[in-house]
């Protein structure tokens, strides 16, 4: 993805903010801690940190398919799909909701996704729940494809074709 000014990419000075906006959020997302971050940032097809107005309000993380991360959801879509974008976590700090910011990212992962093509995946949590992601994804034309359990959640496993039919 190329940078824009809604996005720049992850630096090392950006690693207490990611981290905590990650801690914030952990109950809806994995655990993660700095060598774990360098690690996924290294293999990321996006390593970036969500700026708007000035202030630096979020973060994303995508991989593209045969990045080699592990990961059981990001396994999951591989041993489907021979092309796809994995969006492994996206968080916006709570100022940041509901503003639009989380839906011009999505406009971009989906071009991006678009290009590689032609399945932008991703999971939710459904237990525990998190319903205001649900809503946004269903809204935004995600299927839920599958579902099942990892670390300690139960996910919905949910993809979004971006590219043309039959890619």
């Amino acid at each position: 993805m190329t940078e824009s000014s809604l996005l720049r990419p992850i630096t090392p000075g950006d690693h207490a903010l990611v981290l905590d906006l990650n801690e914030t959020n952990v109950e809806l997302l994995a655990p993660l801690d700095e060598p774990r971050l360098v690690e996924l940032v290294a293999a990321a097809e996006t390593a970036a940190v969500i700026s708007h107005e000035g202030r630096d309000v979020g973060f994303v993380i995508t991989f593209a398919d045969g990045a080699g991360i592990d990961g059981p959801n990001f396994e999951w879509f591989s041993a489907r799909h021979p092309g796809f974008l994995y969006l492994d976590r996206i968080v916006l700090d709570a100022s940041a909701r509901r503003t639009g910011i989380g839906s011009r990212v999505y406009d971009e992962l989906e071009a991006r996704a678009a290009e590689r093509g032609p399945v932008l995946c991703l999971e939710v949590n459904i237990e525990p729940p998190n319903d205001a992601s649900l809503a946004f994804h269903r809204a935004r034309g995600f299927v839920e494809v599958g579902q099942q359990e990892a670390n300690g959640h139960v996910v919905s496993l949910m993809e979004k074709r971006v590219g043309p039919p039959g890619s």
